[in-house]
């Protein structure tokens, strides 16, 4: 197999695969940012069904090998194309439609997202495969996400169960059909995950790994657990001190509170919106949440807010320099998440001086555990969280937790130590 870039030997010639970038959140950003970081390590080529114009811009100009099709790739939906997992089967026909020239590669990192998965059947033997499973999709496993922001079921959940009955078939099928192949692995994105890989798919894990470590292999060379490879920061959008750009962008947003916090993410039951907003009763400060989110979920948050006596800005995805202002003028980065796979929003927080008050649950607990730049909190911790909002204020404070956070994001969380894992990984 072809290796990295390093003196006298031939860049690794390797395959992204995502199926779909239309979500454009912390998954597909993240899988952005390491192509455009590697593109001088690497000969890379990008395999997707859905690559939108905003998606592709992220890439820069770098010089990648776009794979998609022709014409949009329609993604159906509602009850029917759930009970036949229509979505799946669709996406397995449109990976074998798409001319991909294998023998330009090497190997293919798979990051996962619906879809993905099913371009397995058409990836030649002798390729090495690396399924990068942020999380076992949680739709078909858990019921966070069939349920409103307020916490309430959307329909029973036995219901549910059935109508995800063959698509968790088929999920677990292609997990089976990756690790069958040698020279495969598939990894978490934090320990918190490949715990939840032994957990649904039944593959043994050692906790004791380290980020990137291959797993243990079998005599034809098939992967016998789970290991993780986790995120990491492109540090230049993330600047230490304001530049002008952002100080532009961030005078340009309208009805910014003078006194918030800052939570990132899509209005969901999942990202623990409403939680947020309730631990800020009684604070005085007011909560921004970037990204989004449904119309009528959007009118109930901001309902609920002035019931509360707690101000609601809902703002949609913002320019990076944008984001960065906002972040760097928040009292705090703040999620109640429930499960988080891994916690990027923190990390990036930390990476400009800005504390991370958590919950600590899943992703959370793995990646902040090991440094003092803000709190990891229970979630029914009231008193906590009113607390650590007011330490977040206490000027001493902060500055000791904005010089620990940067110096561990650097440490731990460089982009060069993701590709550096992900290489490790492909290793034969």
């Amino acid at each position: 197999m072809a290796q990295s870039s390093d003196a006298g030997t031939a860049p690794l010639r390797l395959l992204v695969v995502r199926a779909s970038f239309a979500a454009l959140g912390g998954a597909e950003r993240d899988i952005l940012q390491v192509i455009r970081s590697a593109v001088d390590r690497w000969s890379i080529g990008l395999a997707t069904l859905e690559l939108t114009s905003e998606a592709e811009a992220l890439l820069e100009g770098a010089a990648v090998k776009i794979h998609r099709p022709r014409t949009p790739h329609y993604w159906a939906d509602g009850a029917l194309a759930e009970l036949s997992a229509r979505v799946s089967r669709d996406a397995q026909k449109a990976w074998g439609k798409l001319e991909i020239p294998w023998s330009d590669y090497d190997a293919v990192h798979l990051t996962a997202c619906k879809g993905t998965l099913e371009i397995l059947p058409h990836i030649p033997a002798r390729i090495a495969v690396h399924y990068h499973c942020l999380e076992p999709p949680r739709w078909l496993y858990e019921d966070i996400l069939h349920r409103r922001p307020n916490g309430t079921l959307k329909r029973p959940l036995w219901i549910t169960k059935l109508i995800f009955t063959r698509q968790r078939m088929r999920d677990k099928s292609f997990v089976r059909r990756l690790i069958s192949r040698p020279h495969s692995s598939i990894s978490g994105n934090s320990l918190w995950i490949q715990r939840r890989i032994h957990e649904v798919y039944g593959l043994a894990m050692d906790a004791s790994k380290g980020n990137g470590e291959p797993p243990k292999r079998d005599e034809r060379g098939r992967p016998m657990e789970a290991t993780h490879v986790g995120h990491g920061v492109e540090f230049k959008r993330w600047p230490k001190k304001a530049n002008k750009q952002e100080k532009e962008e961030l005078a340009s947003i309208e009805n910014l509170p003078k006194d918030y916090i800052v939570t990132v993410g899509r209005i969901s039951h999942g990202k623990g919106t409403w939680e947020t907003m309730q631990s800020l009763t009684g604070t005085d400060l007011a909560m921004v949440q970037i990204g989004g989110g449904d119309e009528n979920d959007r009118t109930d948050l901001v309902n609920e807010g002035k019931r509360l006596g707690v101000p609601i800005i809902c703002m949609p995805r913002l320019s990076q320099a944008a984001m960065c202002g906002v972040i760097r003028g928040s009292r705090a980065m703040v999620s109640h998440a429930y499960r988080e796979p891994f916690g990027l929003t923190p990390i990036e927080a930390m990476a400009i001086g800005t504390p991370a008050l958590m919950v600590d649950e899943g992703g959370f607990n793995c990646t902040l555990s090991r440094v003092d730049s803000g709190r990891l909190l229970a979630r029914d911790d009231a008193a906590g969280w009113k607390n650590a909002y007011l330490d977040a204020k206490d000027p001493v404070l902060r500055e000791a937790w904005a010089k620990a956070g940067r110096p561990y994001v650097e440490e731990y969380f460089k982009v060069d130590v993701q590709i550096e894992a992900i290489e490790r990984m492909l290793q034969p």
